[in-house]
């Protein structure tokens, strides 16, 4: 008999629903662990705690990376309303020692985001319109894939990401419903559900999602950038067949084996905390 997540996962759901047509975030800690896809060995690793706060929700990740002539590290703290629409968020990380600082919030009138970015000893800052139903998406953030997965159980006409990439990349998102999966978690047969979220119209990358219908993340996979980031004890029976957004670049091929023009070593995040 193939158990519900509800019982495997055992979570402590907040009071109240967030909408008619998803559950509310689940409060928790989780860890995760970043494994590069093509050949399966551990990179790095990931972790996402969920509180409560006055109207809304805390959400903080910590996360690092290290393959050969690379390394980041990251920790995100999240604040966010109780519809998962973005507060303030403070990004701070180190790619190859560097330290980056992206600051996301709403300004008094709402209708706007003020950027503040802190780099290689300069400050720069941007506006631009501020959405509903948006995440701030730094690589391989488990608090991003979390709060990705109440959209992908809420189905809001209109989604929206951020990338922490020059003075910040605001671009649309595509989530769509794929069928449920085969699993173990804790040992345990479970169904989950899997989303496919396309950052952006052009040249977009795509984030594969794997979660219960409580709310839980229990898989991201980011086929583009050759990682899969996945909660501790949680394993994908089959995983499905991926196909790429049309004009991105293709993924490693279905014999596990990285690009030819991208040798092993050298995947590194796109998306990543960057001047320019």
């Amino acid at each position: 008999m193939r158990l519900s997540l509800l019982s495997a996962l055992a979570p402590v759901v907040l009071a109240g629903a967030v909408s008619a047509q998803a559950p509310a975030v689940p409060a928790g800690q989780s860890h995760f662990t970043i494994v590069q896809a093509n050949d399966g060995k551990t990179v790095g690793s990931a972790d996402c705690s969920v509180a409560t706060a006055p109207g809304g929700y805390q959400i903080t990740s910590h996360g690092d990376l290290k393959i050969p002539k690379f390394a980041y590290t990251f920790t995100n703290e999240n604040r966010l309303d109780s519809q998962i629409n973005v507060v303030h968020d403070q990004l701070t990380g180190t790619v190859n020692g560097a330290q980056v600082t992206f600051h996301l919030s709403s300004d008094p009138s709402g209708r706007q985001f003020q950027v503040s970015i802190d780099a290689s000893g300069k400050t720069t800052t941007n506006t631009f319109d501020r959405h509903q139903n948006t995440t701030l998406l730094p690589d391989l953030d488990s608090a991003a894939y979390t709060e990705m997965v109440h959209f992908a159980l809420a189905r809001p006409q209109n989604t929206w990401i951020v990338i922490p990439k020059q003075n910040g990349l605001l671009v649309p998102a595509q989530y769509t419903a794929q069928p449920d999966v085969h699993a173990t978690f804790h040992g345990q047969p479970v169904d989950a559900h899997h989303s496919s979220v396309i950052v952006s119209e052009q040249n977009g990358i795509s984030v594969e999602l794997y979660y219960s219908s409580e709310g839980a993340l229990l898989e991201a996979d980011l086929p583009e950038q050759n990682f899969y980031v996945i909660r501790d004890d949680f394993k994908l029976q089959n995983r499905p067949h991926y196909t790429p957004p049309q004009g991105s670049a293709p993924p490693a091929n279905p014999q596990g084996q990285p690009n030819p023009q991208q040798p092993p070593g050298q995947m590194q995040p796109q998306a990543m905390l960057q001047e320019n």
